[in-house]
């Protein structure tokens, strides 16, 4: 494995030369030179369920439906009890937090955004079902530079999981930030890391013009670096997880290989839960306990019958049809 020195030079190979901290502060200052304040606090308070956006429906109506699945699959694999602590790491506005004590946790939203902390407060203390004192919002939002400094001392050692939404790609020394997110945890706490690309090549120009414009970073990380960044961070239990969403047409299910798109999904994206311990993850996912499945022996009696249908005319197959399922049939 190389050095972190070295790991993090290849990981920032290709940004431009900006100062990506300060510009993840001011973040929403370029919203607000495009919109009113009023318009991006609307979206914030709403996140994710804001109204699709008009200059791009499509792509609006897309991310809205990937946030709804992941917060969905994420409850569901964690399975965490009630009143269990979540630490919401990058929380932005504040929506992961606001659905995961709606549910009964116990949560607290880190933010490199001043701005940011004050807009997930103002959040839940406007939820009329949740009736949140100021002393308890004060406590459940922390502004904090996780590449920087670490978790506050009342947070260490106290969650049962975090999650990172979206958000990893965002840091610029992302071993520093999982690094105080693992002093935060628990011994058997698990960490949940949603990263829609597990990136091949170069950055895409899309995300190039991005940084450029707002200053903060977009670079998804190639699977290789990721895992790097994980081990320098203490989490060497790793487990590659897949989603499948969505209502499917009986009509169209035939001949549909589900193992082949699940393999292809989990390769496209680096959305992981990770541990510092193997025992963490088995709680969880029970199958890394398993050997792997043994592989099916060949069947030879088919082998024949297909080098059989190869060798004769195509107009005698109908024919012999009957004589090759008595083959296929005997013991």
């Amino acid at each position: 494995m190389r050095t972190r020195e070295a790991l993090l030079a290849d990981v920032n190979a290709e940004l431009p030369d900006y100062d990506w901290a300060d510009g993840a502060r001011r973040y929403l200052d370029a919203f607000f030179q495009r919109y009113s304040r009023e318009q991006v606090e609307g979206f914030t308070a709403t996140k994710p369920l804001a109204a699709i956006t008009p200059e791009d429906p499509a792509g609006s109506l897309a991310e809205i439906v990937s946030y709804l699945n992941h917060f969905s699959n994420t409850i569901h694999l964690l399975q965490l009890p009630r009143g269990a602590k979540v630490l919401d790491v990058a929380c932005g506005g504040g929506w992961v937090s606001h659905w995961l004590t709606r549910l009964g946790y116990q949560t607290v939203g880190v933010d490199i955004s001043a701005e940011f902390v004050a807009l997930a407060r103002k959040r839940l203390a406007d939820d009329p079902y949740l009736d949140l004192s100021p002393e308890t919002l004060d406590g459940m939002f922390v502004t904090v530079d996780l590449e920087r400094e670490p978790l506050p001392e009342a947070l260490a050692g106290g969650f049962d999981a975090a999650v990172l939404e979206s958000c990893l790609h965002h840091f610029v020394d992302p071993i520093a930030a999982l690094e105080s997110i693992r002093r935060g945890l628990k011994p058997d706490g698990v960490v949940l890391i949603i990263e829609s690309e597990n990136r091949r090549g170069a950055i895409k120009d899309e995300y190039m013009r991005v940084m450029v414009e707002t200053q903060t970073l977009e670079r998804p990380y190639p699977r290789e670096q990721f895992l790097e960044i994980l081990a320098h961070a203490g989490f060497p239990a790793v487990e590659f997880l897949g989603p499948i969403n969505g209502f499917f047409a009986q009509s169209g299910q035939g001949g549909y290989d589900l193992s082949q798109a699940l393999a292809r999904i989990t390769a496209e994206a680096n959305i992981c839960l990770c541990a510092t311990n193997e025992a963490a993850l088995l709680r969880l996912v029970p199958s890394r306990a398993r050997p792997p499945a043994p592989a099916a022996a060949p069947n030879q009696r088919l082998e024949m019958a297909t080098r059989l249908r190869g060798l004769v005319p195509a107009w005698t197959r109908p024919l012999l049809r009957p004589l090759g399922r008595w083959f296929l049939a005997r013991r």
